[in-house]
C-alpha cells in the first residue's frame, strides 16, 4: 500500500491511516496524520489543503482532495480528506428533462461538471421532470430511483459508477504469516453483533390516487406467507396516475418492504492490498449480505474492517 499526496509519495511519514464509507454518503472520506519534525531540513512533504491525495494497492483504489489541515498540534498534523463525490454532494443545479432517457441525463450532467464516468448500466427510463436547485447527488439519486431497480452509485479514481446493488461481489482475505494459507476473512469475524426485526416490515400495499377530495384504490399487492406468519402489516401508498403506474409502484414497494430487519456488524481483517467497500455483496455463514458500511484502518501493517450489513 502506498499513498501519494500531490504524486509524492508520502507513506513511511503516513499514520493512524483510515477511511470509510457507506451506501447512504457518497462520498468516502480518509484521515491520517503525519508527525512534526524538530529537524530542520526534513524532508517530509506536509499537504496542504485543496491538495490531491491517491491511494494504491495493486492498483489506484482511493483518489480524493485535501478537505482540512490540522496543523495546531505539537506533535502532528491531522488530514481529512474526501473522494470527489464530495463536490456532487455540495454543487446545485436546475434542470429539466423532458422525455429524456436515464442514461442521457446522467451523461449530460456528469458532462457538465467535468465528472468522468467510469461504468453505468443500460438506463433507458425516458425522465421527465424539472429539478430545481438540487444537489447534483439528489438529482442522480432521484434519476437511479425513477428508473425502478435498486441502483446504488459511487466514486472511484475513474469517476462516477453506477451499478444494480448485489452485482458486485467481494471477498476478502488474509494470511496468518507469509507462508501459511489464505483465510476467508469473515470466517475469523470478532465483536459480532446480530438482531432481527419485523418493526419495519410491511406484507401488504394499497395503491391510491386523489381527484377532487376522493381516494380511489387502485392496486392492491400482498405477500400471503408473511400476511399468514406475521399478520397483515400494510403500507398506504398515493401516487400521481399521469406520471405513476399503479401496479408497478405496488411491486416496488412489496419487494422493498416485505423484508424483516436484520443488522449484522463485525469486525475482521484483510489483505493490506485488499479493499471491500460499501455497496459490495459479502458471504457469511452461508447468506449473502449487501455491505451497507465498510471503516478501515491500518495499524502496524495490518488492515482492520469494520462491516455493517443488510440481509439479501
Amino acid at each position: 500500500m502506498n499513498i501519494y499526496a500531490d504524486g509524492i509519495n508520502i507513506t513511511s511519514a503516513v499514520g493512524n491511516l483510515s477511511w470509510q464509507n457507506t451506501i447512504a454518503e457518497l462520498a468516502t472520506t480518509m484521515s491520517f496524520e503525519i508527525a512534526k519534525s524538530d529537524v530542520q531540513h526534513t524532508n517530509i512533504y506536509l499537504p496542504s489543503g485543496g491538495g490531491i491525495i491517491q491511494m494504491y494497492t495493486n492498483e489506484e483504489i482511493f483518489r480524493g482532495i485535501v478537505l482540512t489541515v490540522d496543523d495546531g498540534g505539537k506533535n502532528v498534523n491531522k488530514y481529512t480528506i474526501t473522494d470527489f463525490g464530495w463536490y456532487l454532494n455540495k454543487s446545485k443545479e436546475t434542470y429539466q428533462f423532458n422525455a429524456m432517457p436515464a442514461w442521457k441525463a446522467i451523461n449530460k450532467i456528469c458532462a457538465d461538471f467535468n465528472i468522468p464516468i467510469d461504468s453505468m448500466p443500460d438506463l433507458d427510463t425516458e425522465i421527465t421532470k424539472i429539478y430545481f436547485d438540487k444537489t447534483i447527488s439528489e438529482i442522480l439519486t432521484d434519476i437511479l430511483e425513477l428508473c425502478g431497480s435498486n441502483y446504488n452509485y459511487d466514486m472511484t479514481p475513474n469517476g462516477l459508477r453506477i451499478y444494480a446493488l448485489g452485482s458486485l461481489y467481494a471477498y476478502p482475505e488474509f494470511r496468518l504469516s507469509s507462508n501459511t494459507e489464505l483465510i476467508y476473512s469473515p470466517s475469523m469475524k470478532g465483536n459480532v453483533s446480530h438482531s432481527v426485526s419485523i418493526e419495519d416490515m410491511k406484507n401488504s400495499i394499497k395503491i391510491i390516487t386523489e381527484k377532487d377530495d376522493m381516494y380511489s384504490v387502485q392496486a392492491v399487492l400482498q405477500d400471503t406467507p408473511l400476511i399468514e406468519k406475521y399478520g397483515l402489516l400494510q403500507e398506504v401508498v398515493k401516487i400521481d396516475p399521469d406520471k405513476e403506474n399503479a401496479d408497478f409502484t405496488a411491486q416496488n414497494k412489496l419487494t422493498e418492504l416485505s423484508k424483516i430487519k436484520e443488522t449484522f456488524l463485525f469486525e475482521m481483517i484483510e489483505a493490506v492490498d485488499s479493499y471491500t467497500r460499501a455497496g459490495y455483496v459479502i458471504a457469511v455463514n452461508g447468506f449473502d449480505y449487501i455491505i451497507e458500511g465498510s471503516s478501515h484502518s491500518i495499524k502496524n501493517g495490518i488492515h482492520y474492517v469494520k462491516l455493517d450489513l443488510k440481509r439479501l
